[in-house]
C-alpha cells in the first residue's frame, strides 16, 4: 500500500509541477495523500516543499540563479504547497523513533526559511507572507506543548525553542512596521494565540481547557521560563488591543481587519473568561473613542463594526461559562443597545411565558396527590376546586398561586416554576397507567370535544413556537358552565337523533343467488341509503360534532375521530354512486345529471358540504382534503384505468372526473388565498429593518422555529395532489399581480415547476409573462428563475427568446408612441396663443426663453419617463442576449426605423450588457459584423462601450474585426476612434487619414479624433504606445493625410490644443521642435509645416521662437523660392510674423529674391526695407 501511496505521491507531484501554471488542484490533492501516509514526507516529500518554497524566496529576494522576469508570480503556486506540506509536518506527532533526531532538524529548516521569507516582506507575495505567519501561528503551540511534555534536556530541542522565540518576535517586529491590513489579520492571529497559551486556565465551570495554557509548563523547566512566557502573554493582550485603529493612526482603518480583530478579542474572552472585564473595557472604550470622531470611520464602517461588535458580545453573553461576567457583558449589551439585543430579549420574555403556559397546562392533566405523599422537601402543588366545591377567595390585594414552594425547598430564584419537565413524566405514563389517570384524561378529552364551537367565538391561534393555553381555559368548569354545556349537549343530541332516524339494517344476499331484478333493487337501495346518509351527514358538518383530527397546535390528536372519517367513508359511497349511476347513463345513452331538481341532489348537496367544511380551514384540514381528493382520484382511475378522457375536459358535469376537478380548484383556490393572507399579515407585522446606508438587515439571531413561509400549504399541495390542472396556477399569477404577494407568487413558482414537472411550461409562461412587470422586484425575481433554467434546458430558449423579443418589440412600440405625443406636445408649447400677448422686443425675448424651458423641462421628464419603461420591457431580452448575442440581431432591426428620441434610449440601456462582453469580445462580433444599414450609430455605440475602458487595450481580435469591416463597408473615422491603442504602427499610419476626414469644425469629431490621438500616444502596463508624440505629428504630414490640408491644419491644431486632467497643454513644446526639425530635412517641404510651425507659435509664444527661425534659416539653405509658389506664400507669411527678431536672416536671401518676395506680399516688403 505504501509502495501504491509512493507512486502516486510521485505521479501526482511531476504531472502537477509540469504544467503552467503549476496545477493546485493536484498539489492540493498531493497534500490530502501525504497526511494518509506521513511516512512519506518524512522520507522524500519534505525536501521537495522546502525546496520549492526556498528556490521561490530566493528568486524573489534577488539571490536565486534566475532572473527576475514575469515568470516569477508562477512560484506562488508550488512555494504555498510547500509551506502547506512542511506545516503539516510539524503540526502532527512524528513516528517515535524520529522524534528525537529527523523532527528537529526539519523543524530547523522550517524555521530558517521562515526567517527568510520574513526578511523581505515587501518583496515576497502577499498569499506566502501570510501562509508563513499562520504556519508559524499553529507550530509555535506545538514546540511549546512537545518541550513541555517530552521533559527532554536535549541541545537540539533547546535550541529549537529558542529558534521559534526569535521567530515570534519577529512577527511582533513585522507588526509594528506594516501596513498591510491582510498581513495584520494574521498577526491577530498569533497575539490571540500567544494571550491564550501563556495564561493560566479558567476556573473549574468557566470555559473549557484549551489543550495548551501555562498551568503546564513546570516552574523549574530546564530552558522554558515561565515567567518570561506570563510577560509575553500580557504582551499579547495588550499587542491584539493596540492593532485596532484610532484616531491618531489611521493606518489600519479597514473595515474587514478591524471586524477579524474584534472576532479575535472576544474569542480570547471566551478561552480565558478570568481577562474579559479587562478586554471588554478597554474594547467599549476604543469603540466609544473610535465613534467620536467623524474623520476616523465612514458612516458604513461604523455601522458594520458596531453591528459586529454587538453580535459577537452577545454570542459571548449566551455561553453557559460565561456566567459569572454576565452582568457586566449586559451592562455593555445594554449600552451598545441595537436590534440584535432587543429581539434576543423579547425572545427570552416569550420564552418564559411560554414556559409558564406550558407548565400550567401540564399541571392541569396531572391529578392532585394526596398530603401523605408530600415529602417534607417538595413543592405543593395546589389544585383547582373539585365540582360543586366553593373557591376560597384571596385576601385583599393577593393573588392566589398556582405554585407554592415548599419550606425550605431549594427552588431557582431566576423562575416562578420548578424545573420543567416532560409530559411523560408529569402524567407517569407507561405501559402499565392507572385506570384513575386514563378516567381523569378521558373526561378532560370529552369536555373538550362537546363545546359547541360557535361562528362568533374567537380563533385560538397556536403557533409552533408557542402553545396558546390559558390555565382559564383549562380549568374545570363551575356548575353554572356545567350546566349550560349539558342543556346546549342534550339540544344537540336531540337535533341529531331526530336526524338519524331508524335505519333497518342492510342485508346483502350472495350475488349467485339473486336475480337480475334482486340485484337491481339492492343497488337501488344502496344508493338510497347513501342519499339518506348524506342529508344525515350534513347535519353532522353543520354542528361540527367532533374535533379535527388534523392537530397543527403540536398537542397529542384526540381519540375520535369520527367525523372525519365519516366524511371520508362517505365520498367514496357518493364516488361509487357516481361510477354506477353515469356508467348505467353511458350503456342507455343518457346524459347524466345530479342537480337541485334530481333525486340525487341530497348527495350531491352532502358533497358540496363537505367541500365547503374543508374549504373553510384549508391548513387545519389539509390532510383531510388530500385524502378526498385521494379518494376521488382513486375513483377516476377506476372509471378510465387509461385516462382515455381527458382530464382538462371531463365529458360530463356531474362525472367523477369533473367532481374531482372540482373540488381541486377549490381546495386550492381556498389554500392561496389563505396564503396570500399569511403573506400580507406577515408583511404588515414585519417590517424589513435598514441600516444607516438603507440596505435591508438579515438577523443572526434566529428563535427556537422560523416562521411558517406562507409559500408551504400551496407547495405541498402542488407536491401531493394526485392530479392538478396546469391552469390552476393561475391563482397563484394574480399574486404576482401586487407587491406585497409578489414574493408569494415567486416563491411558489420556482419550486413548484421544479417538483411538478406537468405543469412546468405553464409556470414558466407565468414567469415569462410577468418578466416585464413594473414591479421591480417581481420583474428581478421572475427574471432570475427564468435564467436558471434557461442555462439548464436549451430546448426551452425558442419559448424564452420568443416572449423576450414580444416584451421588447412592444416597448419599443410603446416608447415610440410616447415619443410621437411627446414632440406633439412640445409643438403645442410654441404654437400655443397667449390670452395677452408680449409687447414690446424684450417681452417677446422673454416669452420665447420661457416657453423654450418649458418644453426643456418637459422634454426631460418625459424622456427619463420613456427611458425607464422601455428598460422594463427590454430587461429579460438584454439579459438572455448576455447568454445569447444572436438575439441581439433583433435590436438593430428594431433600431432602424425609430425616431432618434427612442433610438438614443436604447443605445443607453444597452450600456450594462456591452460593457459586460468586454473582456469577451469574441461573442459580439458575428453580430456586430452583419448590422443593417441605418443603423451605424449603434454599432458605433457598441465598439464605444467595448473599448470604453482606458486602463486597458482593446482585445485583438476585436480591433481587427472592425478593421476589417471598415474596409468591407467603408465606413467612417468614428468606429476607429477608440481602436487606437489597440491597433499596430502599420494600421495607425493608414487609418490616419480616415481619422481626419471626420473633422469638420464642430466639437464633436474633434473629440473623437483627440481621443485617437490620445490613446495611440498612451503607454499601457508591458506594452509602449503605438507612436510616441512626435511621430504622430510627423504622421500627420504624410502626403495620403495632406491630401485635404484645411482638414490637416485642424487635425495639427486639435494636437496641439489637446489638455491634461490638471488642464496643461499634453504634449510639451519639444514635441514640434522634433517634428519640425524633421520634417524641415525631407526632400518633399509640406506646406502644412510652415502651417504647423505658426500653430507652435500661437500656443507656445516665446517658446516656439527659436525652432521657428531654425526652420526659416533651413528652409532658406534650401532656397524656398526654387520650390513650390504655394510652399513660398507660406513661407513669407511665417517670415513676416517673425519680423522683426527674425531680420538677421534676411541677409542669407538675395536681393532680388527680396523683391519678388515683397511683390508676392506688400506687408513683408515694408519691414525688410
Amino acid at each position: 500500500m505504501n509502495r501504491n501511496a509512493g507512486a502516486q505521491a510521485e505521479q501526482l507531484y511531476s504531472e502537477a509541477v509540469q504544467e503552467t501554471p503549476p496545477d493546485r488542484n493536484k498539489l492540493d490533492r498531493l497534500v490530502d495523500l501525504l497526511c494518509d501516509h506521513p511516512q512519506l514526507i518524512y522520507d522524500t516529500f519534505f525536501a521537495k516543499a522546502h525546496k520549492a518554497a526556498e528556490i521561490a524566496v530566493d528568486i524573489w529576494h534577488g539571490t536565486g540563479d534566475i532572473k527576475v522576469n514575469d515568470r516569477i508570480l508562477i512560484l506562488t503556486v508550488p512555494a504555498l504547497w510547500g509551506w502547506t506540506v512542511m506545516e503539516e509536518t510539524l503540526c502532527h506527532a512524528p513516528p517515535p523513533e524520529l522524534l528525537e533526531t529527523r523532527y528537529p532538524q526539519l523543524a530547523q529548516q522550517f524555521l530558517k526559511l521562515a526567517e527568510l521569507t520574513l526578511a523581505h516582506p515587501n518583496t515576497t507575495p502577499g498569499p506566502v507572507v501570510r501562509r508563513t505567519i499562520q504556519a508559524l501561528t499553529r507550530f509555535w503551540p506545538e514546540i511549546i506543548n512537545a518541550c513541555v511534555s517530552l521533559k527532554t534536556q536535549s541541545p537540539a530541542w533547546r535550541q529549537l525553542y529558542e529558534a521559534t522565540l526569535r521567530r515570534a518576535d519577529s512577527l511582533i517586529q513585522l507588526s509594528e512596521q506594516s501596513n498591510d491590513p491582510a498581513l495584520q489579520m494574521h498577526l491577530a492571529k498569533f497575539f490571540e494565540t500567544e494571550a491564550s497559551i501563556f495564561t493560566a486556565a479558567p476556573q473549574p465551570g468557566g470555559s473549557p481547557r484549551s489543550r495548551l495554557n501555562l498551568d503546564r509548563v513546570p516552574s523549574q523547566h530546564a530552558y522554558i521560563s515561565k515567567t518570561a512566557l506570563v510577560t509575553r502573554g500580557e504582551r499579547a493582550r495588550q499587542q491584539l488591543v493596540q492593532l485596532l485603529p484610532s484616531s491618531d493612526n489611521m493606518r489600519l482603518c479597514s473595515t474587514s481587519f478591524i471586524t477579524a480583530t474584534i472576532n479575535s478579542i472576544v474569542y480570547l474572552m471566551n478561552l480565558r473568561p478570568q481577562f474579559c472585564d479587562q478586554l471588554l473595557e478597554r474594547l467599549i472604550n476604543w469603540y466609544d473613542a473610535i465613534n467620536s470622531s467623524e474623520q476616523t470611520m465612514t458612516r458604513l464602517q461604523s455601522v458594520v463594526i458596531g453591528k459586529t461588535l454587538r453580535i459577537a458580545l452577545l454570542q459571548l453573553y449566551t455561553r453557559n461559562h460565561m456566567s459569572a461576567y454576565s452582568e457586566i457583558l449586559k451592562h455593555k449589551l445594554d449600552a451598545l443597545g441595537g436590534p440584535e439585543w432587543a429581539r434576543w430579549q423579547e425572545f427570552q420574555k416569550r420564552e418564559r411565558e411560554r414556559r409558564l403556559r406550558h407548565e400550567a397546562w401540564e399541571r392541569s392533566l396531572v391529578p392532585p396527590k394526596k398530603a401523605s405523599e408530600e415529602g417534607p422537601q417538595s413543592a405543593r402543588w395546589v389544585p383547582a376546586p373539585e365540582d360543586g366545591q366553593e373557591k376560597s377567595a384571596p385576601e385583599d390585594g393577593q393573588v392566589e398561586p398556582a405554585y407554592q414552594p415548599a419550606p425550605g425547598a431549594n427552588v431557582d430564584v431566576n423562575t416562578d416554576l420548578p424545573p420543567l419537565k416532560p409530559l411523560a413524566e408529569v402524567l407517569g405514563v407507561n405501559s402499565s397507567r392507572s385506570n384513575s389517570e386514563d378516567n381523569q384524561i378521558e373526561l378532560l378529552e370529552e369536555r373538550t370535544k362537546r363545546v359547541k364551537l360557535d361562528k362568533e367565538q374567537e380563533e385560538v391561534v397556536v403557533s409552533d413556537m408557542e402553545i396558546e393555553v390559558s390555565e382559564k381555559e383549562l380549568e374545570i368548569p363551575d356548575k353554572e358552565l356545567q350546566q349550560a354545556a349539558v342543556e346546549n349537549d342534550s339540544q344537540i343530541e336531540t337535533e341529531m337523533q331526530n336526524a338519524l332516524g331508524s335505519e333497518p339494517p342492510f342485508e346483502m344476499l350472495a350475488m349467485d343467488a339473486m336475480s337480475p331484478d334482486t340485484r337491481q333493487n339492492h343497488l337501488m337501495e344502496a344508493i338510497r341509503r347513501v342519499i339518506r346518509g348524506s342529508e344525515r351527514m350534513r347535519k353532522f358538518i353543520e354542528h361540527k360534532r367532533v374535533l379535527h383530527s388534523i392537530d397543527t397546535a403540536g398537542k397529542p390528536a384526540p381519540r375520535s375521530r369520527t367525523l372525519e372519517e365519516n366524511m371520508v367513508q362517505q365520498v367514496q359511497l357518493v364516488a361509487n354512486c357516481y361510477l354506477v349511476l353515469f356508467e348505467a347513463c353511458r350503456a342507455r345513452h343518457l346524459p347524466g345529471n345530479m342537480g337541485a331538481s334530481t333525486e340525487w341532489s341530497s348527495m350531491h348537496a352532502c358533497v358540496e358540504d363537505i367541500l365547503q367544511y374543508v374549504v373553510d380551514a384549508p391548513q387545519e384540514l389539509y390532510e383531510l382534503a388530500m385524502a378526498l381528493l385521494y379518494e376521488l382520484w382513486m375513483s377516476v382511475v377506476t372509471s378510465d384505468p387509461e385516462l382515455k378522457c381527458t382530464p382538462d375536459k371531463p365529458d360530463s358535469e356531474f362525472s367523477v372526473l369533473a367532481l374531482y376537478l372540482r373540488w381541486c380548484e377549490h381546495i386550492f383556490d381556498a389554500i392561496v388565498k389563505h396564503s396570500v393572507r399569511l403573506a400580507t399579515q406577515q408583511a404588515d407585522t414585519t417590517p424589513a429593518a435598514q441600516t444607516a446606508d438603507g440596505s435591508a438587515v438579515v438577523p443572526e439571531l434566529k428563535e427556537e422555529k422560523s416562521q411558517t413561509e406562507p409559500s408551504e400549504l400551496i407547495l405541498a399541495f402542488i407536491r401531493d395532489a394526485p392530479y392538478i390542472l396546469p391552469a390552476l396556477l393561475a391563482k397563484v399569477a394574480e399574486c404576482l399581480k401586487s407587491p406585497s404577494t409578489a414574493p408569494l407568487g415567486l416563491a411558489v413558482l420556482e419550486t413548484a415547476i421544479e417538483i411538478r414537472p406537468p405543469i412546468f411550461i405553464t409556470g414558466l409562461d407565468i414567469l415569462l409573462e410577468y418578466a416585464a412587470s413594473p414591479d421591480r422586484a417581481t420583474r428581478s425575481g421572475c427574471i432570475q428563475v427564468i435564467l436558471k433554467h434557461c442555462s439548464s434546458r436549451s430546448s426551452l430558449l425558442p419559448r424564452m427568446s420568443l416572449a423576450a423579443k414580444s416584451h421588447f418589440v412592444r416597448g419599443v412600440r410603446l416608447a415610440e408612441k410616447q415619443s410621437v405625443e411627446l414632440e406633439k406636445q412640445v409643438a403645442s408649447i410654441f404654437n400655443r396663443v397667449d390670452k395677452v400677448l408680449p409687447v414690446g422686443e424684450l417681452a417677446v425675448t422673454e416669452a420665447v426663453e420661457a416657453r423654450k424651458r418649458e418644453a426643456l423641462a418637459l422634454r426631460k421628464q418625459k424622456k427619463q419617463a420613456i427611458e425607464a419603461g422601455l428598460a422594463v420591457y427590454a430587461e429579460l431580452f438584454l439579459k438572455l442576449c448576455a447568454k445569447h448575442m444572436e438575439l441581439l440581431v433583433v435590436m438593430f432591426v428594431a433600431y432602424k426605423g425609430l425616431s432618434a428620441t427612442v433610438q438614443v434610449i436604447i443605445r443607453r440601456i444597452i450600456t450594462p450588457l456591452i460593457k459586460s462582453m468586454a473582456d469577451t469580445p469574441a461573442v459580439i462580433i458575428p453580430v456586430l459584423k452583419q448590422f443593417p444599414v441605418g443603423t451605424e450609430t449603434l454599432a458605433q455605440r457598441i465598439v464605444f462601450l467595448l473599448c470604453v475602458n482606458t486602463a486597458r487595450v482593446p482585445a485583438r481580435e476585436l480591433v481587427q474585426a472592425v478593421l476589417n469591416m471598415c474596409d468591407a463597408r467603408r465606413l467612417d473615422g468614428n468606429f476607429l476612434a477608440y481602436l487606437g491603442n489597440g491597433m499596430e504602427r502599420a494600421e495607425v499610419h493608414k487609418r490616419l487619414p480616415t481619422i481626419v476626414a471626420m473633422l469638420n469644425g464642430s466639437a464633436g469629431p474633434q473629440m473623437l479624433v483627440s481621443e485617437f490621438f490620445t490613446r495611440v500616444t498612451t503607454s499601457y502596463l508591458n506594452q509602449p504606445s503605438v507612436l510616441t508624440p512626435t511621430e504622430l505629428l510627423v504622421a500627420l504630414h504624410e502626403p495620403a493625410v495632406v491630401i485635404t490640408e484645411k482638414k490637416a491644419e485642424e487635425a495639427v491644431r486639435v494636437f496641439g490644443a489637446m489638455t491634461n486632467a490638471d488642464g496643461t497643454l499634453k504634449f510639451p513644446p519639444r514635441v514640434f521642435d522634433e517634428a519640425l526639425a524633421q520634417l524641415a530635412g525631407r526632400a518633399f517641404v509640406p506646406v502644412l509645416m510652415l502651417k504647423t510651425a505658426f500653430i507652435y507659435r500661437e500656443q507656445h509664444h516665446g517658446v516656439a521662437d527659436v525652432a521657428v527661425k531654425n526652420l526659416l534659416q533651413t528652409l532658406i539653405e534650401r532656397k524656398v523660392w526654387e520650390m513650390r509658389s504655394s510652399l513660398l506664400n507660406a513661407f513669407i507669411s511665417l517670415f513676416r510674423t517673425m519680423l522683426p527678431d527674425a531680420l538677421p536672416l534676411v541677409k542669407s536671401i538675395p536681393p532680388n529674391i527680396l523683391q519678388m518676395m515683397a511683390k508676392i506680399d506688400a506687408r513683408f516688403g515694408a519691414p525688410v526695407s
